[in-house]
């Protein structure tokens, strides 16, 4: 099983991908390990894509956690399943706000090491509405379009439970 997860940032892509992925027994690839070097430094999409697909070629089935289109789009293609978490700012901003608690000045195990969680003015604004231009909406309303038989859209945390629990209560493919 290939699974690509995307999503608004704070949304529970990470979470989720992490139940998919011991479900299916396979590997996860948190796209904020790559995207990400210490202290939050940017790491260009050429070097992403280098490591995706080198991920892509090492392995049968896989999780991939986060969105970075522009880093090797064709995870896309050839997942068999894609998730979009499309949660509503506020459900996003809440839950950045619960994960900043619980784990304050630590790097969590979906983060690049040296990238401490922080909830500063500048991630609270790209939650609250620089994610959220149209352009960005407008890409995955198209990924939906092209890939209609695949895309699966969330827009709230009892969607995302209900479809694990159907999950873990059918059998595993």
């Amino acid at each position: 099983m290939k699974i690509q997860v995307c999503g608004f940032s704070a949304s529970g892509k990470s979470t989720f991908s992490k139940e998919l992925a011991k479900y299916y027994n396979t590997k996860v690839l948190h796209l904020d390990t790559i995207h990400f070097g210490p202290n939050w430094k940017i790491i260009p999409d050429s070097e992403m894509a280098v490591k995706i697909d080198k991920f892509l070629k090492e392995n049968d089935s896989w999780v991939i956690d986060g969105n970075y289109k522009n880093a090797s789009p064709e995870r896309f293609e050839e997942c068999d399943l894609l998730f979009y978490f499309d949660f509503n700012r506020f459900t996003c901003m809440i839950n950045a706000y619960k994960r900043y608690r619980k784990y304050k000045n630590t790097t969590r195990d979906d983060m690049a090491e040296g990238c401490d969680e922080t909830l500063d003015w500048e991630f609270i604004t790209w939650i609250l509405f620089r994610s959220r231009i149209r352009r960005r909406k407008k890409y995955f309303e198209n990924l939906g379009k092209i890939y209609k038989n695949k895309f699966i859209v969330f827009k709230n945390h009892k969607e995302v439970d209900r479809y694990i629990e159907r999950l873990l209560n059918s059998t595993k493919e």
